[in-house]
């Protein structure tokens, strides 16, 4: 059994499809299944457990199949045409690329919206099961994704950490989103790590950057300079994962990174902060997770409240 799974995305999206691969390797255990989405996301599940291998859509050929009429790249044809089953997430309102894929003749082609709709109120993973249920398959209670870093990607981590004291508590925490709108701001972020390590001596801080967060970054850089603090800046998702295993907790926003650390590991404490989006849809479905939020907007949530929290966490 070959099957091609299609799914665009930023990191958030790519982990709540995880529960719909889930249930095809447990359905098709021996299948190699091949993803058609962004490798550096992918690279989370790529030969740990969820995929055998991935082909980047960034690809200039491919831009072919959504035109009418279009000569396709006999490669990508072929590709296509090489797997049993196809589950696309692309946007297709006018059913160009669908109408393209079966010119490549796969055995079967099923579709789901890319988008949740706006009246859904379900974990997103639930939305995006969907594209399953034609072949029988549900995702029944459990709705949350699960990580499996491989043994290279526990090393890495470890040698990351060489040299903290025993007995130290990670406290990991992400200041940023994919939008400035879902953030908490910096000065929040500053005093609350100042106030949970004079509360918890133990702490040390690991700060989390990705490529977007290089302003609030750099001001908590700055604005906790004498405290135990590690920075992970731009760590390769697997490692992150990995990394992120070792922490006792994670804060964090409405972004990709909370949840990955929900998927990094069950019994991980995390603390998700949301504005203006739904948690009901959004925030990681799995117990363990909780959520303080401020609608519209971060900017009134007290840094007392978060507080509160991360030390009933601790």
């Amino acid at each position: 059994m070959n099957i091609l799974v299609i799914r665009g995305g930023a990191l958030g999206d790519f982990i709540v499809t995880l529960p719909t691969l889930r249930l095809l390797r447990q359905r098709w255990p021996d299948a190699r299944i091949g993803l058609l989405g962004y490798p550096r996301l992918a690279e989370i599940a790529l030969q740990r457990y969820y995929l055998d291998d991935v082909r980047s859509v960034n690809h200039g050929p491919l831009s072919a199949f959504f035109t009418p009429r279009a000569v396709l790249d006999p490669d990508w044809m072929d590709y296509v045409g090489g797997f049993d089953l196809v589950l696309s997430y692309f946007y297709d309102p006018d059913q160009l690329f669908v109408i393209n894929l079966q010119r490549c003749n796969p055995g079967r082609i099923v579709t789901c919206a890319s988008r949740v709709p706006d009246t859904f109120r379900e974990p997103a993973a639930r939305h995006f099961a969907r594209v399953v249920e034609p072949l029988g398959l549900e995702l029944g209670s459990d709705a949350s994704s699960e990580l499996f870093p491989s043994p290279g990607d526990v090393a890495a981590a470890s040698a990351f950490l060489t040299g903290l004291q025993p007995g130290t508590r990670l406290v990991a925490i992400h200041p940023g989103s994919g939008s400035e709108t879902k953030n908490w701001p910096a000065q929040a972020w500053a005093e609350l790590g100042r106030r949970l390590v004079k509360a918890k001596p133990e702490v040390t801080l690991l700060l989390i950057e990705g490529e977007a967060d290089a302003a609030p970054a750099q001001f908590l850089l700055e604005a906790w300079k004498d405290l135990p603090l590690l920075r992970a800046r731009w760590l390769p998702l697997p490692i992150l994962v990995a990394l992120l295993g070792e922490t006792v907790l994670l804060l964090g926003h409405d972004s990709g990174v909370t949840h990955l650390a929900a998927a990094a590991r069950r019994d991980l404490s995390v603390i998700a902060l949301f504005g203006p989006s739904d948690p009901a849809v959004w925030a990681p479905p799995r117990p363990g997770v909780r959520v303080l939020r401020k609608y519209p907007g971060l900017h009134g949530l007290p840094v007392e409240d978060v507080f509160q929290a991360a030390v009933a966490a601790l």
